[in-house]
């Protein structure tokens, strides 16, 4: 039986990151993130470009600053597929994504207005929404006030475009991304298939999080019996 497939989404500053790994501490047979060797996978990516072209070329016309890492995500949403198959041959019983098929589509809407143009990309993007619908299992879905999250995101080390930005720009920012994730999420468990848990990590701890959202991974994987988390944790 192949691993079921969940992603992890939410918008910056959310702790994402942080979550990922204690669910990683905890879950010796979930496997947590894939990515994708583009050099490696260069024919494939290629290929999969080729196929894009109508949507690249809309990509290009609307925002020739932003093509480069529209492109990306693109690409990735048509790759990923076959690295998750890749990963679903491995012992592992289920793979938790962090930068999979929502945080891609999120990306192309929030600044490619993908989700409600009527050219290319916009079809390429309604068609990524309906492959994925069957692949997904599950989203768990972060969150927090905005205010929490903009203070954390000019708290870290790494840079952000809006890290030095006034709140009400930071604002919103983060309404713009949280909007594009509920809408995709909303269009991915429309037909009841991909189940969805949300939690606020303003008011839990990083570990606390992990287990909640381990033991919805774990209720999702029934009624196969199996268990994602070290015995006793």
């Amino acid at each position: 039986m192949n691993s079921l497939v969940f992603e992890l989404v939410g918008p910056a500053g959310v702790g994402k990151t942080a979550v990922l790994h204690a669910i990683a501490q905890l879950a010796p047979l979930l496997r947590t993130g894939i990515r994708i060797d583009r050099v490696r996978r260069l024919p494939v990516i290629t290929w999969s470009l080729v196929a894009l072209t109508p949507a690249l070329v809309d990509l290009l016309f609307s925002d020739a600053h932003l093509f480069w890492p529209g492109l990306r995500h693109l690409g990735r949403l048509r790759t990923l597929p076959a690295e998750i198959s890749r990963a679903q041959a491995s012992r592992h019983r289920a793979i938790l994504l962090d930068e999979g098929p929502v945080f891609s589509l999120g990306r192309l809407s929030v600044f490619h207005n993908a989700a409600t143009g009527r050219g290319p990309l916009a079809r390429q993007w309604h068609q990524e929404v309906a492959r994925w619908s069957t692949r997904l299992s599950g989203v768990v879905l972060l969150d927090a006030p905005n205010a929490i999250l903009a203070e954390r995101i000019r708290r870290r080390v790494k840079p952000h475009p809006v890290k030095g930005a006034d709140d009400r720009e930071v604002h919103a920012f983060l309404d713009r991304y949280r909007a594009a994730y509920h809408d995709i999420v909303r269009r991915l468990t429309a037909d009841g298939r991909v189940r969805i848990v949300e939690f606020d990590t303003a008011t839990a701890t990083i570990q606390q999080v992990a287990a909640d959202t381990l033991s919805a991974l774990d209720r999702w994987s029934q009624p196969s019996g199996m268990t994602l988390a070290h015995p006793g944790s």
